[in-house]
């Protein structure tokens, strides 16, 4: 009889990369409450505790990004420092409670759908580029192409600033990722200020001259009673759009290309009802969702829950992934469905952090995946994923298809 391998979380592992499911079933079942040594606090596997959790209104985000930049970071970086401060994620409950209130209704389910011409578009034109007939890679030119070029056009960003404007995005995006060096982060700046100079344009533009149907004025018009958004907020808001709502539409449509060539049942079964493009996508983030590490919150005062102590300032990790492959949340939560009728979409998050973008993300990614399909009868793995290291998601660097458009 083979003994089973000691318990140890490596998020860095290949074999965990390609699949952790297997992994965090054991950690749920034998160590649901696991003290990682590395990351410095406790990590929360089943469903019932992560849910909890993510409501605990003692648990937020990082004190110390809350208290800004050092100061020989705001002089030597002045203008990121300043974008930082105004993030949706770094400002006191309070205010973000106020900008909520103002976004809310220009991101909801009804508001987005004026732009799904724009999105169809933009889809479009990058599946006008593969052949009729032959070997695409998935990845980097379809999904990671067409979210930041939604955004782009939905803001009605000139033409002449567009590869700027990606620039941006992509600097901003690795911004965020940990132990980023120096050097890299120092290289990433001036892409990010020209950004920035980009969007304060537009929005001086847009003041003087609002468009229909065009994001930035709807965000310049967003308001209650006289409270309206600030420049610095507007800013920030469309760096906080390009970081959340271009990566995560990117690898989560990736997952459910893959996810789908993987079920060929389900694939199948999409191609018959093209209308659950979006549910297969929801599906997907609660079945193969793209992270890597779990989700940290901090505590922001010292407490217990249930027999766990929580100290004031240091991290508690909530492995999201594993909740919604617990059988106690979904009895066949092992089974890929993409006709399962979810309750709530807690992968865009819970209460007032509830992703602000999943609307359009969600709506993207409906025509990605309807626009692929109808255009190629035919698709399949051209060979196997290969993932790249990213410390906290597990992003495809390519994913190879084989495409016919004649079936």
């Amino acid at each position: 009889m083979t003994t089973p391998a000691p318990l140890r979380f490596d998020p860095m592992d290949p074999a965990y990369t390609k699949d952790p499911y297997p992994t965090l079933a054991r950690f749920r079942e034998e160590a649901p409450v696991y003290y990682w040594e590395q990351g410095g606090g406790p990590v929360f596997f089943r469903y019932k505790d992560c849910i909890a959790l993510m409501r605990e209104p003692k648990l937020g985000h990082d004190p110390t990004l809350g208290a800004g930049f050092p100061p020989e970071m705001k002089a030597a970086f002045p203008d990121f420092a300043a974008l930082r401060e105004n993030d949706l994620f770094m400002v006191p409950a309070a205010s973000h409670a106020r900008l909520r209130k103002l976004l809310n209704p220009t991101f909801s389910p009804r508001a987005v759908e004026v732009h799904r011409a724009k999105v169809t578009a933009i889809i479009d034109a990058l599946l006008d580029k593969f052949p009729r007939e032959g070997e695409v890679d998935i990845s980097t030119e379809y999904t990671r192409q067409y979210p930041v070029r939604v955004i782009a056009s939905i803001l009605n960003i000139p033409g002449d600033y567009v590869s700027e404007f990606i620039a941006f995005a992509e600097s901003l995006i690795a911004t965020i990722i940990p132990g980023l060096p120096p050097e890299r982060f120092a290289a990433c700046m001036p892409p990010v200020t020209r950004g920035m100079a980009i969007v304060r344009e537009l929005i001086a533009e847009r003041r003087a001259k609002p468009m229909e149907n065009d994001l930035m004025t709807q965000l310049i018009n967003a308001c209650d009673e006289q409270d309206r958004l600030s420049d610095p907020e507007l800013v920030s808001l469309v760096a906080g759009l390009l970081v959340g709502g271009t990566d995560t539409t990117y690898h989560g449509t990736n997952q459910t290309i893959l996810s789908l060539l993987q079920h060929p049942d389900q694939l199948a079964l999409l191609r018959a009802e093209p209308s659950l493009a979006r549910n297969a996508f929801d599906e997907t983030l609660r079945y193969n969702m793209f992270g890597r590490m779990p989700f940290t919150r901090y505590a922001t005062e010292s407490f217990k829950y249930e027999d766990v102590a929580f100290q004031r300032g240091k991290p508690v990790f909530l492995f999201l992934m594993s909740a919604f492959r617990d059988p106690e949340y979904l009895p066949d939560a092992n089974v890929y469905d993409i006709r399962r009728q979810h309750t709530g979409t807690h992968w865009f998050g819970l209460g007032p952090h509830f992703c602000l973008g999943a609307s359009l993300a969600r709506m993207e990614a409906e025509i990605a995946l309807q626009n692929l399909l109808a255009r190629y009868p035919k698709i399949e793995l051209a060979g196997e994923p290969v993932y790249g290291n990213h410390p906290i998601m597990r992003t495809m660097d390519r994913l190879p298809l084989r495409v016919s458009a004649s079936g």
